[in-house]
């Protein structure tokens, strides 16, 4: 009984702290500045995340990765089906002339000898069977502008660049298909169709 008196006195006291704890939030006018104005851009240009940092030097999310090999191409990120050989940086991936292992030269591979950053090491996927032989010209004119150069097997070539790349690693990778194809296999259907 006590307590129940106690309770009754505490209760009228309680609802006026939990009214004040409680109160409704007065509205505010919020302006539009031209800083948010800015940072709203970037995120939809996906050149900052929330906490104003750049999204290319955070995250994986932007950066270069072969999600699956084989013997026609190349799947990058898990969307796009490239059917040619290709060279990859640690954000970007382009088209590669090269079919079989005699067109992997010097000049083939000069992408990576001028980008900046430079990479620090480059991996070339040979094809199926990897190297028949060693690509002494090609190691000897890396080794001399200062990029380890590795060589081996298209399928372990890109599971390392993978691993190199995901670790922020500065990499890049040349990839020949598993099976090469036709000169007449990498010829724009179209080309002779456009006046």
């Amino acid at each position: 009984m006590a307590l129940r008196t106690s309770l009754a006195r505490l209760r009228p006291a309680l609802q006026t702290k939990a009214r004040r704890t409680f109160a409704k939030p007065t509205k505010k006018r919020l302006e539009w500045t031209d800083e948010m104005e800015a940072r709203v851009l970037q995120q939809m240009r996906g050149e900052s995340n929330s906490f104003g940092a750049a999204t290319l030097e955070d995250g994986n999310e932007k950066r270069t990765h072969i999600s699956e090999v084989d013997a026609g191409g190349f799947e990058l990120r898990g969307d796009v089906f490239v059917p040619t050989s290709i060279c990859c940086l640690p954000y970007h991936a382009f088209l590669w002339r090269a079919r079989v292992q005699e067109d992997v030269t010097v000049e083939s591979l000069r992408l990576f000898t001028v980008v900046h950053p430079r990479p620090e090491i480059v991996v070339v996927g040979l094809g199926a069977r990897g190297p028949r032989e060693r690509l002494a010209e090609v190691e000897q004119h890396f080794r001399e502008e200062g990029i380890a150069l590795e060589q081996m097997d298209t399928a372990n070539a890109v599971h390392t660049f993978n691993i190199l790349n995901d670790e922020g690693r500065t990499v890049g990778g040349a990839f020949l298909t598993l099976e090469p194809r036709g000169v007449d296999e990498y010829a724009d259907p179209l080309a002779d169709k456009v006046t």
